[in-house]
């Protein structure tokens, strides 16, 4: 049996090479904990105005200026921190 490598390195590549080629194999846009608990505690409200993370997520390598303004591609914010998740229901 042969075992295929992949290589990901390669140095003839561009640095603007290299970056275009992760941007079409990484998301630009995950799930996170944070954003969830964020819909769902607005939904729990009757605030249903980050019904657009469901768009967002539906197109996760483009980047989108809703997605942006939400912060959804930055770190989490500090309310976040502490956030945990549990599997129970």
């Amino acid at each position: 049996m042969q075992a295929t490598q992949i290589s990901i390195w390669n140095a003839s590549e561009s640095d603007k090479e290299r970056r275009k080629r992760m941007k079409r194999i990484n998301p630009r846009y995950i799930l996170r904990n944070w954003m969830a608990e964020s819909a769902v505690r607005k939904a729990e409200r009757s605030d249903f105005s980050e019904v657009h993370l469901l768009r967002v997520l539906s197109a996760p390598f483009q980047k989108q200026t809703e997605a942006e303004e939400a912060g959804y591609a930055s770190r989490p914010p500090s309310w976040a921190e502490d956030l945990r998740v549990s599997c129970s229901s």
